[in-house]
């Protein structure tokens, strides 16, 4: 299961790194639709959200596994929570970016 979860970890960052480069290349080359743009940043939130969560949620297992039988409270890391946050972000990018076209 590690396993799965480490290639998963890569995969997200891998596609994240991706995203950044299409974007680049749109920007650079001046060939992009604004929500395009608004949906790949969320996307790209989403996957180190999703990252982040992989590696503190392996480590915590690795953590249990130590501690043994002990009931220990569950710390969230200040990290684990600022990337929470900007996957909602990326989240709500993904929406509006689906909306606004649709309204206008």
């Amino acid at each position: 299961m590690r396993i799965a979860a480490v290639i998963f970890q890569c995969a997200c960052l891998a596609f994240a790194l991706f995203l950044c480069y299409q974007i680049a290349t749109s920007l650079y080359q001046q060939d992009y639709q604004l929500m395009d743009i608004v949906s790949d940043v969320g996307s790209i939130l989403i996957c180190i959200d999703l990252a982040v969560f992989l590696h503190f949620n392996k480590s915590m297992a690795s953590m249990k596994l130590k501690s043994g039988s002990q009931q220990s409270s569950v710390q969230v890391s200040t990290l684990e929570k600022v990337s929470r946050k900007l996957g909602h972000l990326g989240i709500m990018l993904i929406i509006c970016s689906w909306i606004v076209p649709k309204l206008a």
